[in-house]
């Protein structure tokens, strides 16, 4: 008897002692959100809209966007320029806007990048004459953003006549694959681009020539392991088309065929995805906003998580962590609502807690399309 109750004794102090790990299993990979009220930091006349932050060595965070000018200032026009602006995380206030580059003929629009390692902080964009585009260059800063090179071209993908590649180069920021010691970008609608040190993009593959989606934004992030994933955009604006994800396991020579997600919830459809990748946490965070599937007033950011053996093979693993609706919809202002969200959020990482979040309002007011901008901050604990 004495033998039998010490057997028991001990299959019951194993029991807990397998249950305490499976607690301290979850616990790590569990983590909760805790997101800041939404604020508007940019507003008047000028159409201020789209762009992407680049965090800088001395803790501030620099926002590269596109700015249309005055009251004349459209969704698309031909006076829009490249700006910056920067944020102060420890007194949360932004600086004075600044020119960083403006053809003074096309609309310089589109602006998407990253920094290196180095800090060498690259500018993507497009010229647009209003009806087709003129050309895809490039810009850099080794300076933290102070001057820039004059617009760069690629001898792979610059002429949009020459390299046959429609769209611009993504949505999402430039990100770094230690994989294979390169920096990428994934664009135009199909393809990802590659170089060393940000200074030269002359090399990029084929994602997918799937015509079953109609693909257009796209984001992407290098999550370990030689694996790259993608969200991108399937035009199809209606319900039931929401972003769709690819995936590449050799860092981007081939690529799995485009597949729906659950982002946004409920078969919404989605706009410009954004992606990065928390390598502390083997945390992938996504981003995006939906319109035209539902009344404009109740369009939402959304933000998602997931760890990439979560969704690597299963698109619809992705776990929703917060909707901020928009913020004109909490407005009572008479006409404001007259479009749906803009969106288009850029996301940068603050500290190893924190992140800094900006994105875009709208409206048509005297005859032309309005946009502000607005940020907020999210704790991951």
């Amino acid at each position: 008897m004495k033998n039998f109750i010490l057997i028991i004794l001990g299959l019951l102090f194993l029991s807990f002692i397998c249950i305490t790990n499976s607690w301290g299993q979850a616990g790590k990979d569990e983590y909760t959100f805790y997101t800041s009220p939404s604020k508007q930091f940019l507003a008047g006349n000028d159409h201020v809209s789209e762009g992407f932050l680049a965090p800088l060595n001395n803790g501030k965070i620099l926002l590269l966007f596109r700015l249309d000018p005055g009251i004349e200032g459209d969704h698309v026009g031909t006076n829009a320029y490249i700006a910056k602006i920067t944020y102060d995380p420890e007194k949360d206030s932004w600086s004075k806007v600044e020119t960083v580059y403006n053809s003074h003929q096309y609309d310089d629009r589109n602006i998407h990048g990253g920094v290196t390692k180095e800090g060498k902080i690259v500018a993507f964009f497009r010229r647009f004459d209003g009806n087709q585009t003129e050309g895809r260059y490039f810009i850099y800063s080794d300076d933290h953003g102070i001057s820039w090179t004059e617009p760069q071209q690629s001898q792979a993908w610059t002429d949009p006549e020459l390299s046959n590649l429609e769209g611009i180069w993504s949505t999402g920021q430039m990100f770094y694959n230690p994989d294979i010691n390169q920096y990428a970008m994934v664009g135009c609608r199909r393809f990802i681009t590659f170089s060393q040190d940000g200074s030269s993009w002359e090399s990029y593959n084929q994602i997918t020539d799937n015509e079953d989606f109609k693909l257009t934004e796209v984001a992407g992030a290098w999550c370990g392991d030689n694996r790259i994933v993608a969200l991108i955009r399937d035009d199809k604006r209606s319900h039931g088309h929401p972003l769709v994800q690819v995936e590449s396991y050799d860092n981007g020579q081939s690529w799995t065929e485009p597949v729906a997600t659950n982002i946004p919830p409920n078969l919404h459809w989605g706009a410009a995805p954004q992606l990065i990748y928390d390598q502390n946490r083997d945390m992938l965070i996504a981003l995006t906003s939906d319109r035209y599937s539902r009344p404009d007033e109740q369009n939402s950011l959304f933000i998602y998580s997931a760890s990439p053996n979560d969704i690597m093979g299963s698109p619809e693993g992705w776990k929703l962590q917060h909707e901020l609706r928009r913020p004109w919809a909490g407005l009572k202002q008479e006409g404001l609502l007259n479009q749906n969200f803009y969106g288009y959020p850029t996301i940068a990482q603050i500290s190893e807690q924190e992140y800094l979040v900006v994105f875009t309002e709208r409206a048509v007011l005297e005859g032309t399309e309005h946009a502000n901008l607005y940020y907020f901050r999210f704790i991951i604990q």
